[in-house]
């Protein structure tokens, strides 16, 4: 298939507001500028060499041809913000500032449950309760409360691995129940009460 040049043009010697040159090389020297030019007309396309990219003067100011950083955090920010459907996160566009999309994580202040809903643990089952219960597959299993932790008929029995390989201590005025037989294989430093049943 033939190739046909549809207009050559060629700047003279030392002029730099001429037209665009198309070089022997098959590429497009476009005029150079080391700012925006006034008084242009809509369409005219210049090399702007302090900001070293290419703009176009789109009638009323001169524009950078293809997407800048701060298109893309439109764009970006634009699908996050108006057009995101996001269940306990919200989001903010700082457009006119450093370009960041800040993302607020709401959550329960009163409640850590799963996907379902039927395990968690409340804080604030009634207004100022003052309690943490614990449900578990929809039933509640446990109260605790400033005197302790009271199982509900529900809420099955404490129990523990009849080998304990953890290290600690037992403070000075607490204590620890055990059933046994007990196999300690981990180091228990006893400065209060361990009774082993």
């Amino acid at each position: 298939m033939a190739t046909y040049r549809l207009l050559h043009v060629t700047r003279t010697a030392g002029d730099t507001d001429g037209l665009a040159e198309f070089t022997n090389s098959d590429t497009v020297l476009l005029p150079v500028h080391s700012s925006d030019p006034t008084g242009t007309t809509e369409g005219e396309m210049i090399y702007n060499s302090t900001d070293n990219k290419i703009k176009i003067y789109n009638g009323s100011s001169w524009e950078v041809v293809g997407n800048t950083t701060e298109n893309i955090e439109d764009i970006v920010g634009d699908m996050l913000v108006t057009n995101g459907t996001h269940t306990g996160i919200s989001f903010a566009y700082d457009d006119a500032g450093d370009g960041a999309i800040d993302a607020t994580v709401s959550v329960s202040s009163d409640a850590i449950l799963d996907a379902d809903n039927d395990t968690k643990i409340q804080v604030e089952e009634s207004a100022d309760e003052d309690k943490i219960r614990y449900d578990v597959a929809g039933t509640e299993v446990a109260v605790q409360d400033a005197g302790g932790i009271a199982l509900t008929t529900n809420g099955g029995m404490f129990r523990h691995n009849q080998t304990q390989a953890a290290t600690f201590t037992i403070p000075s005025g607490e204590g620890t129940l055990l059933a046994g037989p007990v196999t300690i294989t981990g180091t228990v430093t006893n400065n209060g009460t361990m009774v082993i049943i």
